[in-house]
């Protein structure tokens, strides 16, 4: 998230006391300039402020919508806990060009330039609250507004992390099977990764609402404690190479130059992945690969060096399934309590294993009705 949005969020996030002076003016219809400056006393010498009237008083919400029924600006210190002056007059440099016509935003807009500083235009005929910072310009959306867009990027990320879920248990199925095709593993990653994009779009939205977000920011938090992991996971299990990546999560990485757009191209996919001579979608569906054994490791909480020493050892998950006590214990950092650790984790997945085959046995016995 952008630092100067960051300080713009902290200081007039809904529920924040400044939020609630600028709410009040809004409330009551009026227009008000509102300079955070971090340098009162250059300012005034310099004449950018031509001082209306000095309180130097701490600040109160009723305060600032008293004084904003003057014409003059508010002047504040930096970080808004006092007012300094009322009904004053601001005078930026007229050579800085602005995008605005109101005087009073075209003012915002050259003060916040010109000091670097942060100034608040509200709107009297539009009801908008525009924030200058430095050459930032941010529109205040309303508490209900925010909510709106929030719950709706929320729930298109569930949607989207259900999908996923859903995308994994077939993978692991596959694994099983070892019937992986470039193609399950590529759906899988997109569909994360989509996921994972659409809930950080959610992140502008919860730090404006501030602490009003309430529930919301949980699960927020939630999809992007798990989802990334297991997305990171899949990834270095999969990619043609062996991932410096000490957490999974970080291994999310070499997908970062990859816009929405192509997350959704197959190809461009499984390129990203370096399987760089796949030049056909039909390709990506006949061309089998093997899980390196990252993902089952992971689930095991032990530490990365010790998942790392364990694939470099075996290669791929097919070969891990086959290891035995003896094997593990003597990789560097495995022992005896891990080795029996690991070994659970993949009688867990033999037993899945098992189950499929008797399954798939049981249907070939039952016989058909009329035979």
């Amino acid at each position: 998230m952008n630092e100067k949005l960051q300080k713009i969020f902290n200081l007039l996030a809904p529920g924040k006391p400044m939020r609630k002076g600028v709410d009040r003016i809004m409330e009551a219809s009026l227009g008000a300039l509102l300079f955070f400056s971090s340098h009162p006393e250059d300012n005034v010498k310099d004449g950018l402020i031509q001082p209306g009237f000095e309180l130097n008083c701490d600040f109160l919400p009723e305060k600032v919508y008293e004084l904003s029924k003057m014409d003059g600006a508010v002047v504040l210190n930096s970080d808004g806990t006092k007012i300094l002056y009322a009904n004053a007059l601001l005078n930026p440099d007229k050579n800085i060009p602005s995008s605005e016509t109101g005087m009073r935003h075209k003012t915002a807009e050259k003060v916040a330039i010109q000091t670097g500083d942060l100034t608040v235009a509200i709107s009297k005929r539009r009801n908008i609250i525009s924030v200058y910072y430095d050459k930032l310009k941010h529109e205040l959306l309303p508490e209900n507004v925010l909510f709106a867009r929030l719950n709706q990027e929320i729930t298109i990320a569930q949607r989207y992390r259900q999908s996923f879920i859903s995308l994994v248990d077939y993978l692991n199925l596959e694994e099983i099977k070892e019937k992986v095709s470039l193609r399950d593993v590529v759906e899988v990653i997109s569909k994360g990764m989509l996921t994972i994009r659409i809930t950080q779009k959610a992140e502008q939205y919860l730090l404006e609402l501030g602490e009003v977000a309430g529930s919301v920011r949980l699960e927020y938090e939630e999809i992007l404690r798990s989802v990334p992991k297991l997305v990171g996971a899949i990834i270095m299990d999969y990619s043609v190479e062996n991932l410096p990546y000490q957490k999974p999560e970080d291994a999310i990485e070499i997908f970062k130059d990859l816009g929405v757009d192509n997350l959704v191209r197959p190809l461009e996919v499984a390129k990203a992945l370096g399987y760089k001579n796949i030049e056909s979608e039909d390709e990506l569906e006949e061309f089998g690969v093997a899980s390196k054994g990252y993902r089952i490791l992971y689930s095991t909480n032990l530490p990365s060096v010790v998942v790392r020493n364990v694939v470099e050892r075996f290669k791929t998950l097919p070969e891990l399934m086959k290891a035995k006590f003896e094997d593990l214990t003597t990789i560097p950092g495995v022992g005896k309590r891990r080795a029996e650790v690991i070994l659970n984790a993949l009688d867990k997945k033999k037993r899945s294993q098992e189950e499929i085959d008797f399954l798939t046995s049981s249907e070939r016995q039952t016989p058909r009705v009329g035979s």
